[in-house]
């Protein structure tokens, strides 16, 4: 039999990332896939409440989906985890996210990584996927999907695959239950993982008056500026950053285990 494998993200059921999530750890996991009606981005880890969340299945490139209306990425995460999976699942992965959840900031504010953290509390090692992308892309992908761009997801779904093969094979700290995997856009071939820290929050209010109104910075953060060894920093080299948390969000370096 094979090990079970939750699948969810916050940017909704038929998104390409999960798409291509699914088609590339199919052949190692039994895939659950649970996942909001709707994009449902930068929320961390709400759950919803009050409110009657609604399930029902549809199928997306041949495989079943949980789809939760209304619902939060953490919301799929523990429905998905006490409701919805045959069994318990061995893992939890969240993602593949569009734009990559680099920097303490964003990383907190994540829905994807929200998803991951709603395992982890409870004991199962989650893992939140991310794909960096050029301001151009990103914005294509936030308005509207097609099959076509499935493809461009695939060599960040093959990476983690092999990350999680990697990390099996190692038998990591057990004390590690969240971890943070962010893939370049211009990915190196093979891919090259490297545990790094998220960079700090370097910059004041995360807002940006124009006119009269605010506007979240978004892509206010520049590689060059980056520390070296940061989760930016690597990404910028082309090598897959990932960074481990315990639980409570404590970063564990696995080279001190």
């Amino acid at each position: 039999m094979k090990p079970l494998a939750l699948l969810t993200n916050d940017d909704g059921y038929a998104s390409p990332g999960l798409r291509a999530l699914r088609q590339a750890l199919s052949d190692d996991y039994e895939c659950v896939l649970v996942a909001p009606a709707r994009g449902k981005s930068w929320i961390g880890k709400a759950l919803s409440n009050p409110g009657a969340l609604t399930v029902e299945t549809k199928r997306v490139d041949g495989a079943q989906v949980f789809v939760v209306h209304d619902g939060t990425p953490a919301d799929c995460a523990n429905l998905g985890l006490y409701h919805l999976c045959p069994r318990k699942p061995e893992i939890v992965v969240a993602g593949i996210n569009i734009g990559a959840n680099f920097t303490t900031s964003l990383t907190l504010a994540s829905g994807t990584v929200g998803a991951a953290l709603e395992t982890a509390l409870h004991g199962v090692l989650s893992v939140a996927v991310s794909l960096e992308l050029d301001a151009t892309m990103e914005t294509t992908l936030h308005t509207a999907w097609h099959d076509g761009q499935v493809e461009l997801f695939q060599p960040a779904a093959r990476a983690a695959r092999l990350f999680l093969r990697e990390w099996a094979a190692q038998r990591a700290s057990p004390r590690v239950k969240l971890v943070n995997l962010i893939v370049p856009q211009h990915l190196q071939e093979p891919p090259r993982f490297s545990e790094c820290a998220p960079m700090p929050y370097e910059y004041g209010s995360v807002f940006v008056k124009r006119g009269d109104a605010y506007y979240n910075r978004g892509r206010g953060f520049l590689a060059r500026d980056a520390p070296p060894r940061s989760d930016v920093w690597t990404v910028a080299t082309g090598v897959v950053a990932f960074t481990c948390y315990a639980p409570n969000l404590e970063r564990i370096q696995l080279d001190a285990q």
